[in-house]
């Protein structure tokens, strides 16, 4: 992901990619070689640079806290893969010492610029879609043993934060509470059925919204086969499906036909362009750290329901469904 995002940047006017850092340095070597940037080992040294203004945190999800709170410290804009971190405490400092220091702070979830993804929320916002009832996120992917044992880090609750829910269908955990709004209460259920990791390999669960819709989410690394992932909302008046960010079906009792073009018009189209005009404009992000937190917190919830064996309320009384120091 890295990689990809180096890429991404590279590719974005108006962002100029600068140098990369990692821990392996022939990984290191050949990124920068193929864009004729710097690079280095530890980030301290990108942190010191003058010639740096966001730092985009591509690690394992355990570290984003630490290196997002180093960077702003260091008076660097951040910008943080999903999740942003792995615990609410976390959170906060991330979002406590931006603030501090006066940067920015975006998380990126790639979905929410896209263009459907866009298209539903405003119609959600016109109240196309009447009365709420039913929001649904389902991902249903596979993952062998050796995806997990590679990188040492994922299916771990230290560095991945939890398993498929955290790590692979946050993305769409994301986008249900953006369309569905905050969320009540939740029913969940995580377990590990076809690999040797300590998180999650499927997990489910039952959301009560505050606005008296309910919410479904399913999300495994079981499955031989990747399907698309899906969307489903529904109200009184109009229902949308999508599949793989797309629209796959969209029906409204109102018959009108909409595209939403010109609410489109002038969006930006990833985090990076995002961030940019941010700090071009003074703004926000569209993804915030206090967006990105809501995420984090309905997945923990899911935990620690399925750990409890309870209905558990929201906003969260617990941080963690569990101290590290109970881990096998």
């Amino acid at each position: 992901m890295g990689r990809n995002r180096c890429e991404l940047v590279s590719k974005t006017e108006g962002a100029v990619l600068r140098a990369v850092v990692d821990v392996d340095e022939e990984r290191a070597r050949e990124v920068a070689s193929k864009y004729g940037i710097d690079w280095c080992r530890d980030h301290d040294e990108l942190l010191a640079r003058e010639d740096v203004d966001v730092v985009y945190v591509v690690t394992p999800s355990g570290l984003h806290a630490e290196m997002a709170v180093e960077a702003a410290r260091a008076g660097k804009h951040v910008i943080t893969t999903k999740p942003m971190c792995v615990s609410l405490k976390q959170a906060d400092a991330m979002i406590r010492e931006c603030r501090k220091a006066r940067v920015k702070l975006a998380v990126d979830f790639e979905s929410r610029y896209l263009p459907d993804m866009l298209r539903i929320q405003k119609w959600i916002d016109d109240g196309r879609f009447g009365k709420l009832i039913l929001g649904e996120a389902r991902l249903k992917w596979y993952r062998s043993q050796d995806y997990y044992g590679a990188s040492g880090w994922r299916g771990t609750w230290r560095y991945d934060g939890g398993g498929s829910l955290m790590n692979q269908t946050v993305h769409l955990i994301d986008l249900l509470q953006w369309y569905m709004g905050p969320a009540d209460s939740v029913t969940g259920r995580i377990g590990v059925f076809a690999h040797k990791i300590e998180t999650e390999d499927l997990g489910a669960a039952i959301i009560d919204f505050k606005n008296g819709a309910v919410g479904t989410v399913l999300g495994t690394t079981t499955c031989p086969k990747d399907t698309a992932f899906r969307i489903e909302v529904h109200g009184d008046r109009g229902l949308v499906i999508t599949e793989g960010n797309m629209l796959h079906l969209s029906h409204f009792l109102d018959g009108e036909e909409r595209t939403e073009e010109e609410f489109l018009a002038g969006k930006p189209r990833n985090v990076v362009e995002d961030m940019i005009r941010a700090i071009r404009e003074d703004g926000e992000p569209l993804v915030t750290g206090e967006e990105g937190r809501k995420s984090v917190e309905l997945v923990l919830a899911i935990y620690q329901s399925s750990m409890s064996e309870r209905r558990v309320k929201l906003p969260l009384m617990r941080d963690l469904p569990f101290e590290y120091s109970e881990l096998p």
